[in-house]
């Protein structure tokens, strides 16, 4: 029984001694949660910012073409469609014209059938003899003189009724009135400017453009533009106008912003491409950690440890930057918790649902 006591004090102890080594094997830095990304390739190339100012396509200051007390103006912050009423000038001067217009119209159009139809009675009578020719040449000059009054007469129709068009200011296009120039009770006259309307849908931004970067831009080219707040969107070149500034050697390019938010005025970016794109690996912003010894990625490989890539961080674009290192498409580098991780370390993706 003795011998047995001995031999399970040893065992024991052996046990006790191996305990600190296995406690030791299982310690160690838990498994670091971490969000993670793809390495993707993109055509990317080197960009160059240009200042850029959201304006309207149309944009106006709408004038009366006529004289008259305003009796009507939209107010400021109104939306006004094509053809809608902007403002209202007195029209009781105009409508009594054009009354006076149309009773002129009725009498020389009743003089006109009467002397066309004595005229076709005394070509008749001429052509059996009853009548001499000189009778019948005084009633074709009554006849053509008549005609040359009801012409008159309908012009001044027309006349009337476009001065009376004119007493109300239209929208030329849709649009949301700006400012307002007149009051209503003032007097205008013809040129007199009465609102500034401004087309808020249809938008656009214009930028100056150095002559160099020319080769690399085309008509329907997205470009990446945006505000000093963050706020960045992808929009089309809508226009090119190639005619450079002899000083600052820049051209003039339009950016379509139909439908965007941006409020007119606003003071954008904009960021052209500098060269031809090319197909270049490419990781969200986050990946890339900035040291002072350099930048650098995580890549996960397939047993969930993450090991650090030096890199070399090229152009912005998109949510992405393009890096040069030992990295491929397919890849998985860390978006989120880049920051505490270290060479070697075991990672746990966080859900996404957390």
């Amino acid at each position: 029984m003795l011998r047995s006591f001995i031999c399970l004090a040893a065992g024991s102890a052996a046990l006790l001694a191996a305990a600190p080594a296995a406690v030791l094997a299982q310690e160690g830095p838990p498994p670091a949660v971490v969000r993670t990304a793809e390495i993707v390739q993109r055509d990317m190339a080197r960009t160059v910012m240009t200042p850029a100012s959201v304006m309207a396509r149309n944009d106006a200051r709408i004038a009366a073409e006529a004289f008259g007390r305003v009796t009507f103006v939209a107010e400021p912050g109104d939306m006004i469609e094509t053809g809608g009423l902007i403002a209202q000038l007195d029209d009781r001067q105009a409508r009594i014209q054009l009354d006076e217009a149309r009773a002129r119209l009725a009498r020389a159009t009743s003089n006109a059938n009467y002397q066309n139809a004595e005229a076709d009675r005394y070509e008749g009578l001429a052509a059996n003899g009853t009548v001499p020719a000189n009778r019948l040449r005084e009633v074709e000059l009554a006849r053509d003189l008549a005609d040359q009054d009801l012409r008159e007469a309908r012009a001044a129709v027309m006349r009337a009724e476009l001065e009376l068009e004119r007493t109300q200011i239209v929208a030329p296009f849709p649009g949301r009135v700006a400012e307002r120039l007149i009051q209503a009770g003032e007097i205008s006259a013809p040129g007199r400017e009465i609102v500034r309307l401004v087309d808020i849908e249809h938008k656009e931004a214009v930028a100056q453009v150095p002559v160099a970067i020319a080769p690399f831009l085309e008509v329907g080219q997205e470009v990446t533009l945006s505000l000093a707040n963050g706020t960045s969107q992808r929009a089309p070149i809508r226009a090119i106008i190639p005619v450079g500034d002899a000083v600052s050697r820049t051209f003039e390019v339009r950016i379509d912003l139909t439908g965007s938010d941006w409020i007119v005025g606003s003071a954008a970016r904009a960021a052209f491409p500098a060269e031809t794109p090319r197909l270049q690996a490419a990781a969200p912003y986050d990946a890339v950690v900035l040291r002072s010894s350099g930048s650098h990625v995580f890549v996960v490989d397939a047993d969930d440890i993450a090991r650090q890539v030096a890199v070399v961080a090229g152009v912005r674009e998109g949510g992405y930057v393009a890096i040069d290192g030992d990295v491929e498409a397919g890849q998985r580098v860390v978006v989120s918790g880049a920051e505490t991780l270290s060479d070697g370390r075991p990672v746990q993706e966080l859900g996404e649902d957390a």
